[in-house]
């Protein structure tokens, strides 16, 4: 496993940020349209928000498909549990993560 650390207070301050408190019908949204390869929306250094991983990956498949509702896809996603990732997107955002170091698990 890889150890990095980030200047978190600089990043946010010097470079572009997206950032979703909450798997919210913006956050469903914004990885809809990157899921099917269609984000027309502004570009940023960096996203912080829900991982969109395979088990919340369904409903939000259920969800483009027409399945569920908007409201039945983020009623599905409150009763799991969401862990948040930062998604480093451009360059400019690289150069505040740093590595520590790497442990053998």
């Amino acid at each position: 496993m890889n150890i990095y650390s980030i200047e978190e207070n600089e990043a946010f301050k010097e470079c572009s940020l997206l950032r979703f408190e909450t798997p919210d019908e913006k956050w469903l949204d914004f990885v809809s349209a990157n899921r099917q390869g269609n984000y027309q929306g502004k570009h940023y250094d960096l996203i912080y928000g829900a991982v969109a991983n395979d088990d919340v990956y369904r409903t939000i498949t259920l969800y483009m498909t027409g399945i569920l509702s908007r409201e039945q896809a983020l009623t599905a996603l409150k009763i799991r549990k969401l862990f948040d990732q930062m998604v480093f997107a451009t360059e400019k955002s690289l150069k505040y993560l740093h590595f520590e170091g790497r442990e053998i698990v």
